[in-house]
């Protein structure tokens, strides 16, 4: 599949058509500018009070990099003491001890369980333990590991996780993590987000017909596979990673994933497979792209219309060509693309910032101690 990927794209950058460069509507990304900075303002020190101070253990991901940073910066923009270490190792005695957290997140590993004994916080304390359910083993319907079971006794006995959070719904966890849904303690959903910080309208004319930025794992190269062939033959655009596709953009940091996608018309943004049939996540670039002005495809999940209208996200059922007819139908209709790309960028700052993530964060763990 990827070498067909690979010779799809490789026939589009040779023999693609080449539409002409778009400058983009400059009240538009004005409006996006403008809406950037009244968030920031609004949200500026708005839980300055509540008393929490909140540690982050990063998981050990790129995903878990980007949505513990994004916590972080908004957090402290909010007005709360937050800290953030990389891993369990930056997890000391010392840390506690200064920050007396008063809320910490984590991935629910035996590295994390190691440290929170090794610290005294494995014992009912003044410290809520906010974990992320997770699977030894990729094979998420396998008997649960031997770790796995002490970690769920850990929970069960006050040693563990007081509240469990994730980024994907519950309808989603429970096919990969029933057994800690099951644990009795409460599962707090926090969805991706755009990042204020990060995320906003760039300037600059649009030289390609898509862009595409991903990991290449199988589920996303299957996903790729399915739905953007007939896309990457025929156009010209920006595709990546290639440290992991093995051809297309290098890698870039997260920072210039909006830069990128604006220098596109439109945004192709498949699911994978797990993601069509369960109400999980939308991905982070979703909402990036919207944050950005940037117009997008996507497929439709039972998530999609919780989070965008039809009229802010065009969203297409995984069927033979779907996007491949959006896409079609869209890259021309510049008047089109603008004006949806508008009520995106006006909802995700509405509704779905790092900032109302981080208000929700506090005020539901509060609710649920």
């Amino acid at each position: 599949m990827r070498r067909h990927i690979q010779a799809n794209y490789l026939a589009g950058r040779c023999l693609g058509s080449s539409n002409p460069t778009e400058t983009p509507d400059a009240q538009l990304h004005q409006r996006g500018a403008d809406l950037c900075i009244d968030t920031l303002a609004r949200f500026s020190q708005v839980r300055a009070d509540c008393g929490e101070r909140v540690l982050l253990v990063t998981p050990p991901s790129a995903a878990g990099w980007v949505w513990f940073e994004d916590l972080r910066c908004a957090l402290q923009h909010i007005g709360v003491i937050t800290f953030r270490v990389d891993d369990e190792r930056g997890l000391t005695s010392a840390l506690v001890a200064d920050l007396r957290p008063t809320l910490l997140l984590g991935l629910d590993t035996e590295a994390l369980h190691a440290r929170l004994q090794a610290v005294g916080l494995d014992r009912r304390s003044n410290t809520t333990r906010l974990l992320i359910p997770t699977r030894d083993r990729v094979e998420s319907h396998a008997p649960l590991t031997k770790a796995e079971s002490e970690r769920l006794a850990r929970m069960g006995s006050g040693a563990g996780a007081d509240l469990l959070l994730s980024l994907h719904a519950e309808p989603f966890m429970r096919r990969t993590v029933a057994a800690w849904l099951d644990g009795g303690k409460p599962l707090l959903w926090l969805p991706q987000a755009a990042s204020p910080f990060r995320d906003r309208p760039h300037a600059g004319d649009r030289r390609y017909d898509f862009a595409h930025l991903s990991v290449a794992n199988p589920e996303r190269i299957r996903a790729v596979w399915h739905t953007m062939r007939g896309i990457l033959a025929r156009h010209r655009g920006l595709f990546g990673e290639r440290e992991t596709w093995g051809f297309g953009t290098p890698r870039l940091p997260v920072e210039e994933h909006a830069r990128q996608q604006a220098l596109a018309r439109v945004s192709l943004a498949p699911l994978v497979a797990p993601l069509l049939d369960a109400a999980g996540d939308l991905t982070q670039r979703v909402y990036a792209a919207a944050a950005s002005a940037t117009f997008q495809i996507t497929e439709l999940s039972p998530l999609t219309r919780q989070h965008f209208d039809e009229d802010e996200l065009i969203a297409v059922p995984r069927q033979p060509l779907a996007l491949q007819e959006a896409f079609d139908r869209w890259v021309g209709d510049r008047a089109g693309r603008e004006r949806i790309a508008r009520r995106a960028l006006e909802r995700v700052y509405r509704d779905h910032t790092s900032l109302h993530r981080a208000v929700h964060l506090v005020d539901a763990v509060r609710a649920l101690r």
